[in-house]
């Protein structure tokens, strides 16, 4: 049984890990603030990770899932602020610790939202925004500062029940019967559900000597419209989906301040985890299921879905 230190335990991405590792191990749940975690996981209370103030328990691996991320309008100060002046804070706490591996849970998308060709574990990164660029940044910041064993996990888009993001957004439109202008989009994007990249950072937590940057991802790929199609599945209707001119789609999105955000449903990203499917990971479900599974808690849930989008 390791001893192992997870932030971001109240989050959506760590939450999943925390619960995931608890099954198997002694874990330590980092909270910026006071609040509850579920049974088994030991609360730390940090603070804020980019002020080195904290200090870990005894540990034997640390996870940093903790992170800025799915925000619009943040200043390229304030994401080095948290995601590389925290890393490294992390770091340096984490060999005062006594910690033989650091697994930063990075992005997939230091390879850019859209990529020609598919994007592997050792693909060349190229961030397109500076949340991109804080993540990259802080993988090296994160190497220089700890040393031997660290480990880079990079997540495609992570679905799930609960998850944040451009799934929320699209979900809500299926929810209000609005025909969307999708039907002619012909494109392949990568997705990991939480529960499997909590599967895959447990399994790299676990292994004696894991690769130095792992791409997490289902090994399946989807278009635009047949995820609209999965996630309509999960709420009990059918997707209305119509053609349209990407083109034409295209130049409404810059107009309305959304080119990245329809970057990021028309264009390819398109995925192939290899050395996770090498260590011997594989996901639980079809991703299909997956997106099913995580619109049907949107539609089941009692929390109204405009609350568990703020």
């Amino acid at each position: 049984m390791a001893r192992i230190f997870i932030t971001g335990a109240a989050g959506f991405i760590g939450g999943a890990i925390a619960r995931h590792a608890a099954r198997t191990h002694a874990v330590h749940g980092g909270v910026r603030r006071r609040q509850d975690l579920p049974p088994g996981i030991n609360r730390v209370i940090t603070g804020d990770l980019a002020e080195p103030r904290f200090g870990l328990p005894d540990v034997d691996i640390v996870i940093h899932a903790a992170g800025l991320g799915h925000k619009r309008g943040i200043a390229r100060a304030e994401w080095q602020r948290q995601n590389v002046d925290a890393a490294v804070n992390l770091a340096r706490a984490a060999k005062l610790a006594g910690a033989k591996r650091l697994i930063l849970i990075s992005t997939a998308y230091v390879h850019g939202r859209v990529h020609a060709g598919i994007v592997t574990d050792d693909t060349a990164p190229a961030p397109m925004d500076d949340y991109a660029q804080s993540k990259l940044d802080a993988e090296a910041a994160m190497r220089n500062a700890f040393g031997p064993g660290v480990c880079i996990l990079r997540p495609a888009a992570v679905i799930g029940p609960g998850c944040p993001g451009n799934i929320l957004l699209l979900i809500k439109l299926l929810q209000r019967g609005i025909p969307l202008p999708f039907a002619s989009i012909d494109n392949r994007r990568g997705f990991i559900p939480a529960a499997d990249l909590a599967t895959l950072a447990l399994l790299l937590a676990e292994c004696e000597n894991p690769p130095p940057v792992v791409l997490a991802a289902h090994p399946e790929t989807i278009s635009t419209p047949a995820l609209l199609r999965a996630l309509a599945a999960g709420l009990g209707m059918e997707a209305r989906l119509l053609p349209c001119p990407g083109a034409l789609l295209g130049l409404a999105a810059r107009l309305a301040g959304r080119h990245a955000m329809w970057q990021s449903l028309s264009g390819n990203f398109e995925t192939l985890p290899r050395a996770a499917l090498q260590l011997g990971w594989k996901p639980a479900q079809s991703l299909a299921d997956s997106l099913r599974e995580t619109s049907w808690y949107y539609n089941t849930t009692a929390k109204p879905l405009d609350a568990a989008a703020q």
